[in-house]
């Protein structure tokens, strides 16, 4: 069975479907020998060396192919006359959509012949989105979430519109949907009137969830960048409206207005610019401004060093299909707090570390509860050990090649 594997531009500044691009490519290069399969991982020209190093280290059969960069001169060709007509146009007060439409419809085009050439039994991508459709073999798609249908208030009635044409297509075009929770296989049939049979539940590689140890000589260097913050909340997310980090700063609040106590928080990931400059509006106004900072996208032993060496992972999310952060922080035996929406509350499976994203208070009082009670923060542990080691026993492999031979038959 020869696979194709769309990673395309999986960065740490993609979010979330990032890591779980790259722990299904890890998954299929671990059985590649055992299943007879071959994989080619079509990438950008950024990640193939990441590529080759993850295929040496399982020597799996497989290869990079890079994305078809090859029409790049003919794109920039048809780019620099596009921008000159949409210049020309502007000038004259005419509207340009129609040429970016045409040169978006051009980039497809070669993207479809590109696609329709390759020597390969079925694509998977594992986004939600797949670059074109009509080819001549199976496309599986990952759907991860329909969360646009839960919180429509997130997003502009352009993004709604959008996602429901897009979503829809990806649905109708491709031979097959993989989810990673039920929730979003009763979404995909409550929603899109899927037919159930076209949806395939393929846990999450629990196995692949990791995140690379620092050296000694990091260690030292993130010991002395953090030094002054000791004792810290961590939360690793996105800025999107959804992720709710207004909630964990309110939070913070309280704290330090009920309690007269002090927390720092980091938050790590992308600031995302549609909603991250109402979260500094709101910090500008602030009396906990100085104990809340946003770092960005960090380095994965950064991280690493983040989730072990903080108080407390926070995660007061309004939605999520399936989450890293809390899988991760799970994994390295941190302290951990989560929402009780979606998956998370299966995912951590002890309610005494849930609660409400919608009640200040409750979050408020959890989290000092976490910071003081050296049981409690031992019996989170402990669970967290014990919910790992049952992850670890599911065949995710299994799961996943059998959802393309079930394609392919």
């Amino acid at each position: 069975m020869k696979i194709g594997y769309l990673l395309g531009d999986a960065t740490m500044h993609s979010g979330g479907v990032a890591p779980y691009a790259w722990r299904i490519l890890e998954l299929l290069l671990s059985q590649s020998q055992f299943e007879k399969i071959e994989i080619i991982v079509f990438c950008s020209p950024e990640l193939e060396t990441s590529c080759l190093d993850l295929i040496n280290k399982y020597q799996a059969k497989a290869k990079p192919y890079l994305i078809p960069y090859k029409f790049s001169f003919l794109n920039t060709v048809v780019s620099r006359f596009t921008n000159f007509i949409s210049q020309v146009l502007v000038k004259f007060n005419i509207s340009s959509q129609g040429i970016k439409n045409l040169h978006d419809s051009f980039l497809s085009f070669l993207s479809f012949l590109w696609f329709v050439s390759l020597d390969i039994d079925l694509l998977h991508v594992p986004y939600q989105i797949s670059p074109c459709y009509n080819l001549l073999y199976p496309l599986i798609i990952t759907m991860h979430d329909v969360q646009e249908l839960h919180y429509p208030e997130f997003f502009t009635p352009r993004e709604r519109a959008w996602r429901a044409e897009h979503y829809w297509k990806s649905l109708e075009q491709s031979s097959l949907a993989i989810v990673s929770f039920n929730h979003v296989k009763e979404d995909l049939i409550k929603y899109f009137q899927l037919d159930e049979q076209k949806i395939h539940v393929s846990p999450l590689p629990y196995q692949k969830i990791y995140l690379q140890e620092p050296t000694l000589e990091e260690q030292l260097t993130y010991k002395n960048k953090y030094a002054q913050w000791g004792g810290f909340l961590l939360y690793p997310a996105q800025t999107w409206q959804h992720k709710n980090h207004l909630s964990l700063i309110k939070a913070v609040e309280y704290i330090k207005d009920k309690f007269g106590r002090v927390i720092y928080v980091l938050c790590t990931g992308k600031k995302n610019l549609s909603f991250f400059p109402v979260i500094e509006d709101y910090l500008k106004k602030s009396e906990v401004a100085e104990q809340i900072h946003f770092l960005d996208v960090v380095p994965e032993t950064q991280l690493y060093w983040l989730y072990k060496n903080c108080s407390l992972v926070v995660i007061p999310t309004l939605y999520e299909a399936g989450s890293f952060p809390l899988l991760e922080a799970m994994s390295l035996e941190t302290p951990v707090i989560c929402s009780s929406v979606t998956s998370l509350p299966e995912i951590i499976g002890d309610s005494r570390f849930i609660f409400n994203p919608f009640d200040i208070n409750q979050i408020a009082n959890l989290i000092l509860q976490m910071i003081d009670n050296s049981n409690l923060r031992t019996d989170n542990i402990l669970n967290s050990r014990i919910k790992i080691q049952e992850f670890h026993k599911i065949d995710s492999a299994s799961k996943l090649i059998q959802a393309y031979h079930k394609v392919l038959e």
